[in-house]
């Protein structure tokens, strides 16, 4: 991190109040972020100029930040630019004032996934991971299996929405024929048998194109030797050369 904090906050004690007064109506609302109870939870305060980055890809985790003014970008690096876009940057997210980020590294444990750079002129709250950690430790078991269900629905939502903008109709369509066969798929003498009894139009929105091509594509498929095609049940005969179709997403 390029700056450092200018100020360590306690959130309960009213700082940079006048002695004795009460604290204004938006710092009481500002300091309950994460519920009255955790209002003695410590944050570091964090200014970032224009361009400059919170923290990259591949990084511990620092804690959960908090935007209180100005604008985060939050983007992943392809390994290449391809597609609709000239650039491997793909932003995932612009954050606004009042949104937290940073945590689903946080939750699902490794290195961050992530870029974060300032948009504008930026202040964001830090609380650190020190302070985070021990209180998800206290989570009841079905509280943080929620929390890592939700994270990781984000993570998928995040990656088919890259996949959907970059890859081409057919990457599309490949892609969810090898992501269901490893999820759904039945292996069987003929190959691994899809059976899930989705309609063409299902399959479609799965990925994000329009009957006709699907049915042209699985034709495509068929007469190439990597699927067959038996009313609704789809059998992957080559499942390599599909997740090669696919772009290797």
């Amino acid at each position: 991190m390029s700056n450092v904090a200018e100020k360590t906050i306690h959130l309960a004690t009213g700082f940079n109040n006048p002695a004795g007064t009460e604290a204004s109506q938006d710092q009481v609302s500002n300091t309950q972020i994460f519920g009255i109870q955790d209002q003695n939870l410590n944050y570091e305060v964090l200014t970032f100029n224009e361009g400059e980055t919170i923290f990259k890809e591949n990084e511990p985790p620092k804690g959960i930040f908090l935007l209180k003014s100005g604008c985060v970008k939050l983007f992943v690096n392809r390994g290449h630019s391809r597609g609709r876009t000239t650039s491997p940057e793909y932003v995932t997210k612009l954050v606004s004032p009042g949104e937290v980020f940073g945590y689903k590294s946080l939750v699902q444990g490794g290195h961050t996934q992530s870029f974060a750079k300032a948009v504008r002129k930026t202040t964001v709250w830090l609380y650190p991971k020190e302070v985070i950690a021990p209180m998800m430790a206290q989570m009841s078991p079905m509280m943080r299996a929620v929390l890592e269900q939700a994270v990781s629905d984000l993570k998928t939502f995040e990656q088919t929405n890259q996949f959907h903008y970059l890859a081409s109709v057919q990457e599309r369509i490949a892609y969810q024929l090898v992501i269901l066969a490893d999820r759904f798929g039945v292996k069987t003498d003929r190959g691994i048998s899809l059976n899930l009894k989705l309609t063409r139009n299902e399959f479609a929105q799965l990925a994000s194109t329009i009957n006709e091509s699907l049915s042209r594509h699985l034709t495509e498929f068929k007469s190439e030797g990597l699927i067959d095609l038996d009313g609704k049940e789809i059998i992957i005969l080559d499942r390599e050369k599909l997740a090669e179709k696919s772009g290797n997403f």
